[in-house]
């Protein structure tokens, strides 16, 4: 296919312009000069060229050259696999070492990149190819990468025999590698990770499963790097069973790591330093218990450190780091050091805490190196080898580590006793007192009927909004269907370009959230702050006070018999339809004494809840500190 003739989708048009696939949506509706759809039907392909031409000529695809236009000539219209191939070009060209020609606008764009910056521009487009690429995890992380280095100090000749993209090879090249070997089973991903690499250290890096087809085989190298494929159980274990490399035993079928660890033993020197990335799950399963064993009797396993769950993008496992040493003839140790650095993960996906987390990885290694080290419960110890040498060999650290002793900080704890008290001695007043009455029957309005007639107006939130629960964030606060619905205040922020239309929320909006849990009723919310936006699954309902009671509106969308508006879905929910609920038509008078009423509960609900959670908080502190002996209790 020509570069003229290139189709791209509707979600690589909005990447092309950096913008959601709703303003795509958008620009089709309301200009009647954006491209035609290949086929003419929605949902297909439209030509790159008349793309491209359109954005430009709208001042949305803005020609900023350098690695941004040099990253879309590469990446639209093309699958992962020709993007791979085709970055292993551009690289060759970046570097001076041309070996087949660039198609045409792309090598334009290679040709306009200045000498002094094609090292920047390579880490780049390798970068974003990372991020695009659906199988993420294949190359180790920046950061994780950087922590392997700072542990084993690269030197000399390292190889890594899973490289993926190269990313611990390039980290261990600028911290002073002389020559840095990998292999990489794609051979199109192998081809574009030396291009890369030979930017930073002479580099060869061969394609081939490291296992069955070692292309290093005669290698001996300083340092390894590790990070085995993950899930991978065809490792070989029928045709390489009597392996020279199994000298601490024949890994059985379901414990390819410890084939790899094997494998990356079998390539360092003696004394030379193995670093792995392995599921936690290594440390433990009885069925590699043998092996285990091996390695620490023999003085291979000098720590292991635990990570936390998530670090990758693509799994929420939790992960391990192991750090082997090569037995030399000086020197056969007895211990390991165990670290517990697990709980230095943050809330989404991918997200750590790594200042606090490289602390507690390389602090003890280093103190533990300069013969300084003191252990700490919950955190880290020096475990002998023959008390990890009992049936099962477990090395996950928390099973050797003590519990860490309770620190109880009395004030605070005496803070929160002064407000349970104040939650629950007057909690009951807050209930309004009935009595009862025969229903009177009233004339009905829907929702809807109410927008039409002025007394209210619905909106929802529509497009795409990128939101973050980062601490880092800075941008507004979303408030969410989720929210509303667990009781909570917003969770969010936003983190990104907008691309729809923000709804500020004022005083006085009732909100309700368009999905609600199969077999509890919605729950509004009349709002009492500024500063919030409307955000995803929420119905906000805008009243006119002259004629509707906020307080009463929310009271009664919070009603059960809101249910008979609502439809289930595929996920057990139900989804309502806000429009469809009937509301009484009461004076404003007896709607806001009503609304009263409704607000007391609402109270009364938010108190008790509050009260749950900080008496659940203060009972674990008060019978851990009793329990500990950091507490007592006067009268002896």
């Amino acid at each position: 296919m020509s570069d003229e003739e290139h189709l791209v989708s509707a979600a690589e048009v909005a990447r092309l312009a950096g913008v959601g696939r709703a303003a795509v949506s958008n620009w089709r509706r309301r200009h009647p000069d954006f491209p035609e759809p290949v086929g003419g039907s929605a949902g297909t392909r439209f030509r790159l060229t008349e793309v491209e031409r359109w954005l430009r000529a709208q001042g949305k695809l803005p020609d900023s050259g350098g690695e941004d236009t040099l990253w879309r000539a590469v990446s639209v219209g093309r699958d992962e696999g020709e993007i791979t191939r085709l970055l292993g070009d551009v690289l060759e060209h970046l570097h001076g070492q041309p070996g087949v020609e660039l198609p045409g606008p792309v090598r334009d764009e290679v040709e306009r990149i200045e000498p002094a910056a094609r090292v920047d521009v390579a880490e780049q487009l390798c970068r974003r190819h990372t991020e695009t690429a659906r199988r993420r995890h294949s190359a180790t992380t920046v950061e994780l990468a950087e922590l392997m280095a700072e542990l084993s100090d690269p030197h000399g000749v390292v190889l890594d025999p899973a490289c993926g993209l190269g990313n611990a090879l390039r980290v261990a090249a600028e911290r002073g590698a002389e020559r840095v070997l990998g292999q990489e089973l794609d051979p199109d991903l192998a081809r574009l990770a030396q291009a890369r690499l030979r930017f930073h250290a002479p580099a060869s890096v061969v394609a081939g499963d490291a296992l069955r087809a070692d292309g290093h085989a005669d290698v001996r190298a300083d340092v390894v790097f590790c990070e085995p494929p993950f899930g991978y159980r065809d490792w070989g274990y029928e045709e390489l069973s009597v392996d020279r490399r199994w000298d601490y035993g024949l890994p059985v079928k379901n414990e390819p790591e410890l084939a790899w660890l094997q494998h990356c033993l079998a390539h360092v020197r003696p004394g030379g330093l193995v670093v792995g990335l392995l599921p936690a799950a290594v440390a433990s399963r009885r069925s590699g218990r043998l092996v285990r064993k091996e390695l620490v009797r023999r003085g291979v396993v000098r720590a292991v450190f635990a990570l936390p769950a998530g670090l990758l993008a693509t799994t929420g496992i939790p992960l391990h780091l192991w750090l082997l040493r090569a037995p030399a003839d000086d020197d056969t140790p007895m211990s390991v050091l165990l670290v517990d650095a697990s709980d230095h993960g943050g809330r989404a996906r991918g997200e750590a805490d790594w200042p606090a987390l490289r602390s507690a990885v390389l602090e003890p290694w280093r103190a533990c190196r300069a013969g300084e080290f003191e252990p700490m419960p919950g955190r880290h110890d020096v475990v002998q080898a023959i008390d990890l040498l009992d049936e099962d060999v477990d090395l996950t650290p928390a099973r050797h580590l003590p519990a860490p002793r309770t620190v109880v900080d009395t004030a605070e704890l005496e803070a929160r006793h002064r407000r349970l008290r104040q939650l629950v001695g007057p909690l009951a007043e807050l209930l309004p007192a009935v009595t009862e009455r025969s229903p009177e029957p009233h004339p009905t309005l829907t929702i809807s009927e109410l927008a039409r007639a002025g007394a209210l107006t619905v909106r929802q939130h529509t497009g795409r909004l990128e939101l973050s629960d980062s601490e880092d964030a800075v941008g507004e606060l979303v408030l969410t269907g989720r929210d509303v619905a667990d009781g909570v205040g917003p969770t969010l922020r936003l983190a990104g370009p907008v691309e729809a239309e923000l709804v500020h929320l004022v005083p006085g909006d009732v909100v309700v959230p368009t999905l609600v849990a199969g077999g509890t009723p919605a729950t509004a919310r009349v709002i009492g702050e500024t500063g919030l936006l409307l955000g995803p699954n929420l119905h906000l309902l805008r009243v006119d006070p002259a004629r509707l009671d906020a307080e009463f509106l929310a009271g009664y969308l919070s009603a059960s018999r809101t249910a008979e508006a609502s439809s289930a879905t595929v996920s057990g929910a139900r989804r309502l339809d806000v429009r469809r609920v009937d509301v009484p038509l009461l004076p404003v008078a007896e709607q806001r004494r009503l609304g009263r009423a409704f607000r007391a509960v609402r109270l009364f609900h938010e108190r008790l809840r509050e009260a749950g959670e900080l008496a659940d908080l203060l009972g674990r502190q008060l019978v851990d500190g009793l329990a500990d002996g950091v507490l007592d209790v006067p009268g002896g």
